[in-house]
């Protein structure tokens, strides 16, 4: 799914505003994307694009910065961080604990501690940071963008809502889009548990399933 399999849709749902946003094809596209981009970045705990960090050598405490070619800089959030032996490592309580790996906020460093402990100590090695990315900005039509294709029409609908909002005062619309965006958007949070798969007897629907799409208009 790209930019421009949906570009057309968020048009339609906007088209009384279109051209506030830009006189031409080209000027719009340039902001709408901008907005889309917007609506990834606020959706990303949704999109769930999870990330494998290169690995990294680690056998000290202290802070450390996990790459992917480059310093990550699109984590929005951890996941877990495999030691050498390709098990979870554990998440400190606070700061203070003496063993695993902490990180105290979205500006700063995942800090390790437990390499030097008498007792029971963190495996020195290489470690792999897993983590939820931000999904990829909008640029082009040719843009692949980072969401379940299950969720493209709530995608639709949020970004159509963001454009609504930031141009019409009365935001009766916006709200209209978010409601139906939220509807969708239990979609995908379906789509991200059932694409972990389930066992080896293989995906079973169930009633379940049918009532996300019950009553949704």
């Amino acid at each position: 799914m790209t930019a421009g399999d949906l570009l057309p849709t968020i048009k339609k749902l906007c088209a009384s505003y279109i051209e506030e946003i830009g006189a031409n094809d080209g000027d719009q596209n340039v902001y709408l994307f901008q907005y889309m981009s917007h609506a990834l970045r606020k959706l990303a705990s949704i999109a769930y694009q999870c990330k494998d960090s290169d690995q990294l050598e680690i056998t000290t405490d202290g802070y450390v910065t996990f790459k992917r070619g480059l310093n990550i800089a699109n984590m929005y959030a951890p996941l877990r961080i495999l030691d050498p032996l390709g098990r979870d490592m554990q998440k400190r309580v606070s700061f203070a604990d003496s063993r695993g790996w902490w990180r105290e906020s979205s500006n700063t460093e995942i800090h390790i501690k437990g390499y030097a402990l008498a007792t029971n100590p963190l495996p020195g090695g290489t470690h792999i940071l897993q983590y939820i990315a931000y999904p990829t900005p909008i640029t082009s039509m040719t843009t692949v963008i980072e969401f379940p294709d299950a969720g493209s029409m709530g995608l639709c609908y949020y970004a159509a809502a963001l454009i609504v909002e930031s141009l019409d005062d009365s935001k009766d619309l916006a709200a209209h889009y978010y409601s139906l965006a939220d509807s969708h958007l239990e979609v995908v949070v379906q789509a991200n548990i059932e694409g972990r798969g389930t066992s080896s007897g293989g995906y079973v629907p169930s009633l379940a399933n049918a009532q996300l799409f019950r009553n949704r208009k």
